[in-house]
């Protein structure tokens, strides 16, 4: 039977929503959600629930210790790509702490090979190496 589309509800369609709450059509297809690995603090789909009844009908509810653990360690690895992210634009820009950091880097490798240099200079002319 073909519905009216004011009489359509999403959930007749799309009954299935992962863990991440993206809803789709059947339950394999909400258990290998790709958007999971974004939007869901594990970086997986942990279960699958039947928006009908509320149910779970593949994988597991996580428990709030597990969920809290997970979320910890979603901040920390958000708050590492935010500043890896910061770096590699300051890189790019040539401004920034990333950006003087590399330069002061750079000028002591140069300042270190110079300075072997002379040494290396130094120790030849009185016969030391050749």
């Amino acid at each position: 039977m073909i519905k009216s589309t004011s009489s359509y509800i999403a959930s007749d369609a799309y009954p299935y929503e992962c863990s991440c709450g993206e809803r789709y059509s059947t339950v394999d297809a909400a258990y290998h959600c790709r958007k999971c690995r974004n939007y869901c603090v594990f970086g997986y789909c942990t279960h699958v629930v039947d928006i009908r009844d509320g149910s779970v009908v593949r994988g597991f509810e996580p428990s709030e210790e597990r969920y809290a653990a997970a979320e910890a360690s979603y901040v920390k690895r958000i708050e590492a790509e935010q500043a890896e992210y910061k770096a590699y634009v300051e890189m790019e820009t040539q401004t920034g702490e990333a950006w003087e950091a590399h330069i002061a880097m750079t000028r002591r490798q140069a300042e270190e090979e110079n300075e072997d240099a002379l040494y290396q200079i130094q120790d030849e002319m009185n016969g030391l190496r050749s």
